[in-house]
């Protein structure tokens, strides 16, 4: 292939931005849809299909006339009180039928992806909650405390800064609510058509699963997720009989059954590269049986349902697709829309000086702001 006929790689700052943009607004208007099913009576699978629906909707409506790949890049789970994450039953489950009830605290998480380029966005709500009836207690401080902690993280993703220090600070800042962070949530490096790099930032990590330490460099790009828990130790416990997500790895393997090769061959159609629900495949129960045998040889990774060690501990989570850049970080995903003081009233504060220095600066600087404010010194 001679230089002419190579293919242009694209410019981050204008066509690779403009698509994780797209794709996170797809995202959050797609969470806004399931919010507004956060009702009680409403089921989970209920809200899991309409978020699906709203991504794949989304989707369909850019780039019409480029032939991009497009559509979902997590499926929607909706992860209820002490569940932590990766929670979205299908239809023949029983789980599926479950109704949520008044002050169920609900996380939603989902993604989509323009042209393999994934922005994935969560954030927590709680059913029935309201100005005239606020969200109290220790729901309030684990809902308070992820947004505080993203708001912290978001300002530490710079060019420069190291995952172990970023791990640190925002681990430091859940603690002041009384909550801690829940063990070993990864937020990933992302690119073209992956959403788990090689660099990671890890909250509250084992000491045997921390990762290598490395730095962040400009037009990277993260999928960070800040995730809560009341209980102590933010120990987890994995209910992989739940288990209906999951994502093609790159290994190799001669499938024996011909149901598992047909379902393969329909996951790597559907998915692709991202993770996917048993549930969009065309035959649940023979999709259940090939995916097994794909998992069993490392053609598939589970995303197993975790859920908190302690029963009666409530988690919450707030998770943002960032580009690194020199000037502050660039957000891929839109703020959360759900949450704001009038409806969550936390007693607890944040009291450490650095921090709150910290919060009180711009996520992104401009040359705008950077000459009104000098406008308005010589005024």
């Amino acid at each position: 292939m001679s230089a002419a006929e190579q293919p242009k790689e694209e410019n981050f700052a204008d066509v690779t931005l403009t698509k994780y943009k797209t794709a996170g607004e797809i995202a959050a208007k797609a969470i806004k849809v399931v919010i507004a099913l956060c009702q009680e009576g409403k089921t989970v699978l209920e809200l899991c299909q309409a978020g699906d629906k709203a991504v794949e909707e989304g989707a369909a409506a850019v780039y019409k006339d480029k032939k991009l790949p497009k559509g979902s890049a997590f499926p929607t789970t909706i992860s209820v009180n002490n569940v932590i994450c990766n929670f979205a039953p299908s239809p023949s489950d029983d789980a599926s039928k479950t109704a949520l009830k008044a002050n169920d605290v609900v996380k939603i998480q989902l993604g989509a992806q323009i042209d393999g380029l994934a922005s994935i966005a969560a954030e927590t709500v709680v059913v029935g909650a309201s100005a005239a009836s606020p969200v109290t207690g220790k729901a309030a401080d684990a809902i308070k405390a992820a947004h505080t902690a993203a708001e912290v993280a978001i300002r530490l993703m710079k060019p420069g800064a190291l995952n172990h220090d970023i791990s640190k600070e925002v681990e430091a800042v859940i603690k002041e609510f009384g909550c801690s962070a829940v063990e070993g949530m990864q937020s990933n490096q992302m690119g073209k058509d992956e959403i788990d790099g090689k660099k990671k930032i890890v909250l509250n990590a084992d000491p045997g699963s921390r990762p290598d330490a490395c730095k962040l460099e400009e037009n990277e790009v993260y999928g960070v997720d800040v995730s809560v828990t009341t209980s102590a130790d933010g120990k987890t416990k994995s209910e992989e009989s739940r288990t209906t997500i999951y994502k093609k790895t790159n290994s190799t393997y001669l499938l024996k059954m011909a149901t598992s090769r047909k379902v393969f061959s329909e996951i790597q159609k559907k998915a692709g590269a991202f993770p996917f629900n048993i549930r969009a495949l065309e035959d649940e129960k023979r999709a259940r049986m090939g995916v097994q045998e794909c998992a069993n040889h490392g053609l598939l990774t589970p995303f197993h349902v975790l859920v908190d060690a302690k029963p009666d501990a409530v988690t919450a989570q707030v998770f943002f697709t960032v580009a690194v850049n020199s000037k502050g970080a660039i957000r891929l995903t839109p703020a959360p829309s759900w949450y704001n003081a009038e409806l969550v009233k936390s007693d607890k504060e944040v009291k450490d000086e650095k921090t709150k220095a910290l919060l009180a600066t711009s996520v992104r600087q401009t040359k705008k702001k950077n000459k009104n404010k000098k406008e308005e010194a010589s005024a």
